[in-house]
């Protein structure tokens, strides 16, 4: 039950805001999941709620993916490149420490950056500079993950001109192809606890079919505080754990 509301909430924040993520990796640590387990088990529940939600978008017409579909694509493979790359390592010594730093990092950025909420007067086309961020933000989601949605959104927005409205709403492309790259690559593999997933999958679907709604509509204000707030507590707990003797 406990999983299962944490894959409704995460699902619901990461289509409105991203950063959900930041709510399923402290759960899985704090469960007692090990650094690889956590980041390989998020990803294997994680793509259904971002998958769920690209497909409702797609069929309201609000997300058009035509011109998309080769950025989306290089997106998948640095992803599975990342998603590999956490494979090799997970039972390294340094992966233990890194996860809190990467929680605290994750968490200021989450937290204090904000995206325009205006269009762009110019909307310029991807450049050399915007590919090489599709491509680092790829393999960042397939190795570690929370908070992809709110930078391929910000990538959006300086790269296409979007509104944040819509920005987010494409991002969702790019994110739901990161997390399937990492799911393709996981669903294999021994680092899986295939228990949390399947409690964890409906509830992602759920959680992202009702984020949606609440994104074409007015949205919620509490959010990202909340999570920046539990995110830090946890990441503190695990530093201590990690850090200190």
């Amino acid at each position: 039950m406990l999983l299962a509301t944490v894959g409704f909430i995460a699902g619901f924040v990461d289509t409105l805001a991203g950063g959900g993520g930041l709510i399923t990796i402290p759960a899985f640590l704090f469960a007692g999941l090990s650094p690889g387990q956590a980041l390989a088990t998020n990803k294997c529940q994680a793509f259904a709620g971002t998958l769920t939600a690209s497909l409702k978008l797609m069929a309201s017409g609000h997300l058009k993916v035509r011109s998309l579909w080769p950025y989306a694509t290089l997106a998948f493979g640095m992803a599975l490149l990342g998603a590999w790359t956490l494979r090799e390592v997970s039972e390294a010594d340094w992966l233990e420490r890194a996860v809190p730093l990467l929680l605290l990092l994750a968490a200021g950025y989450f937290g204090f950056v904000r995206l325009p909420q205006a269009s762009l007067k110019a909307i310029p086309v991807f450049g050399i500079l915007a590919v090489a961020g599709i491509a680092t933000i790829g393999f960042y989601d397939g190795f570690f993950g929370p908070g992809t949605g709110s930078l391929f959104a910000l990538l959006m927005i300086s790269g296409l001109g979007l509104s944040l409205r819509d920005a987010t709403i494409h991002a969702k492309l790019f994110n739901a192809m990161t997390n399937f790259a990492a799911f393709l690559l996981f669903v294999t593999s021994d680092l899986v606890n295939w228990s949390a997933v399947a409690v964890m999958i409906p509830a992602q679907i759920l959680g992202a079919l009702v984020g949606t709604r609440a994104m074409l509509g007015r949205g919620i204000v509490l959010i990202r505080p909340l999570v920046v707030l539990m995110c830090t507590l946890m990441a503190i707990k695990l530093a201590s754990e990690a850090w200190l003797p």
